[in-house]
């Protein structure tokens, strides 16, 4: 960047930008570790970024949450100058191994399939980015319109027939920001393998939507079912008959999977698993070769591109089996969603400082930002970093105010409480949501507890009303072509803490949000299972029964419902409605944390019609 102050790229800083910048600068030059708690619109990315350049921060690992986040800060560092790269995903981005909006084999599969066409020179991509070298990726970077990571990528694979992956992996040497999804950072085996010209002492780590962090043991869950254990044994025996012992193993395993019959997520003793494998070295050794053997059948027979049709079982029953094998982890049997399919077996540590400890104390310092920030020592406490730490609220240090204006209404006739659950309940849910729905302008994005809620409410509503359900494999994309087909007008029904509430954009073309209704369906308290139970006694031991109850139960779920709402605030004009369906919202220990105020609580249909007339008279001045 040159001497003396960075370029701020927009003409006035907002209120509280340039104080939050000073303070990550700050931060980065003693080494700590900074929480940042700041509104939604507020612009944090852009004040985070200065701060950044003006601290002279040499290596910034950008964390976000998931691909589609990448876009606004690839937009705030294209304004300031920056160099950078991006990576997400690598078999989504690969020309040769899947398509857009395709589908692409399993991790494993993947690599295996990459190295192999690299190693016999059949991948022309990569051949050309070697031929090409660097400087038309950078160009392209630099010089294209588009903010969007998909698009991006997809551009140097058409437009310059080169590896995007590869490409934008090859920039990291030269670039400031790496801005990368979760797994790059948190991941020890991927940024060990992906990123081997860093170390995390060399990186000024940014953690985005850090709320999440909660439960970054996630990024490490691996389920698999019967059926898949079974097709692993026979890939064995076909692929690599030297290795009985595996084949016989993984049969008994899906054996004893077979008697498995689960109403909801139960714990197992995940020593029935290790028992019957006794060596897991064994079973990875086993993957490896099926894999390279499989691979090796399929390139023989057709074309490189037939590769990407290549799944084994094994590869995930191994990576299953790496998660089950680490001390900290559980074993859960999972039921089918549909409640007549497979029953998944799940394996999962259950404390997020397993994962994300020691990257963030290896950083040589880490900003971790959100507008959800949990109360309380949040990275100590909750995550167990030990290090120098601060905490900034950007609206109690600063008087900002969250942006654009919204008006709030509790319904609270109906409850999705588990006790009030069923037909009669369920249809009086669905008659508040279409009255909703029908009454105010825009896209309504209507939030629910779980799938099986959501189910149950979405068939109870009239056939006129049009709607977008989230499915388990929805995608960002597929929502917004259909939210643009019907021009606006219709209702978007999603999960808790699912992709389609979490960070993300429902804009048109010109980059507008079509927001501006949210509707939260009952309160998304975890469901009380063996899950929850494990999850809630893990954390219990290294923060105590309360506390741990206090995050699991309250502040986890308040911190779904925050972020629900705040997709139809994303910019200082934005005018939003919330419906909070449940009388549980008028608990005070729901407000306090909610931060929302309140202005009409309502009971009837009735007098639910006359509400949604104003709310649709103030959203639309």
């Amino acid at each position: 960047m040159g001497e003396g102050e960075p370029r701020f790229p927009y003409p006035e800083f907002r209120k509280g930008q340039k104080e939050l910048a000073d303070a990550v600068a700050e931060a980065v030059a003693r080494g700590e570790l900074l929480v940042v708690k700041a509104p939604t619109g507020f612009g944090k990315t852009a004040a985070v970024i200065y701060g950044l350049l003006k601290a002279g921060a040499e290596r910034v690992l950008y964390a976000v949450r998931t691909v589609n986040e990448i876009d606004p800060v690839v937009r705030e560092l294209k304004r300031f100058g920056a160099r950078f790269t991006f990576l997400f995903s690598a078999r989504r981005m690969c020309p040769l191994l899947s398509q857009p909006g395709g589908s692409a084999p399993g991790v494993e599969d993947f690599w295996a399939a990459c190295r192999l066409v690299r190693a016999r020179g059949s991948c022309n991509y990569y051949s050309e980015l070697r031929a090409q070298g660097l400087e038309p990726v950078r160009e392209l970077l630099n010089s294209a319109v588009t903010f969007s990571a998909y698009r991006l990528a997809w551009m140097v694979a058409s437009n310059l027939k080169a590896c995007p992956f590869f490409a934008l992996r090859a920039l990291v040497d030269e670039s400031t920001f790496v801005v990368a999804t979760y797994p790059y950072l948190f991941r020890r085996d991927i940024f060990y393998s992906l990123l081997e010209v860093l170390s995390y002492e060399d990186l000024v780590v940014v953690v985005d939507e850090a709320h999440s962090l909660v439960n970054a043991h996630s990024m490490l869950e691996e389920r698999v079912s019967e059926r898949e254990l079974r097709r692993a044994a026979e890939e064995v025996e076909r692929y690599a008959p030297e290795a009985r012992l595996v084949s016989r193993a993984l049969r008994s395993l899906a054996e004893w999977a077979s008697r498995i019959r689960v109403s909801r997520l139960t714990l197992l003793d995940k020593g029935e698993v290790l028992s019957r494998v006794e060596d897991p070295a064994l079973v990875f050794d086993a993957a490896e070769a099926v894999r390279y053997r499989v691979l090796e059948e399929a390139l023989t027979l057709g074309s490189p591109e037939g590769l990407r049709r290549v799944r084994t079982s094994i590869s995930r029953v191994a990576s299953w089996l790496e998660v089950l094998s680490m001390d900290e982890s559980s074993l859960f049997a999972e039921p089918p969603s549909d409640g007549q399919g497979r029953t998944w077996l799940l394996a999962t540590p259950l404390d997020p400082a397993v994962v994300v400890k020691e990257p963030l104390e290896k950083a040589k310092a880490a900003i971790l930002m959100s507008g959800t920030i949990p109360p309380g020592d949040f990275a100590g406490e909750v995550l167990g970093v030990e290090r120098e730490r601060g905490f900034i609220d950007v609206g109690m240090a600063f008087g900002v105010r969250g942006v654009g204006r919204y008006y709030a209404v509790v319904v609270a006739d109906v409850t999705t409480a588990y006790k009030s659950r069923g037909p009669e309940m369920y249809s009086a849910i669905a008659e508040r949501v279409a009255v909703i729905s029908r009454g105010m302008p825009g896209v309504k994005l209507a939030v629910y507890p779980s799938y099986e809620v959501m189910k149950a409410i979405v068939e109870r509503l009239p056939l006129d009303i049009e709607v977008v359900v989230e499915e388990r494999g929805t995608s960002m994309e597929e929502v917004e072509e259909k939210v643009l087909q019907l021009e606006g007008d219709v209702l978007v029904n999603a999960v808790a803490g699912g992709k389609l509430v979490e960070g993300v954009e429902i804009v048109d073309y010109e980059g507008r949000n079509l927001v501006a209704t949210v509707i939260v369906v009952g309160v998304p308290f975890p469901q009380p299972d063996d899950y929850t139970r494990k999850h809630l006694e893990v954390l219990a031991s290294r923060l105590g029964e309360k506390r741990a109850k206090e995050l699991v139960y309250l502040v986890g779920t308040m911190i779904k419902v925050r972020q629900a709402l705040g997709r139809a605030l994303r910019s200082p004009d934005d005018r939003a409605a919330y419906f909070l369906l449940d009388y549980r919202y008028l608990r005070r220990d729901i407000r306090q944390l909610l931060e929302v105020s309140y202005h009409r609580v309502v009971r009837g249909v009735s007098e639910l019609e006359a509400t949604v007339k104003r709310a649709a008279s103030m959203i639309t001045v």
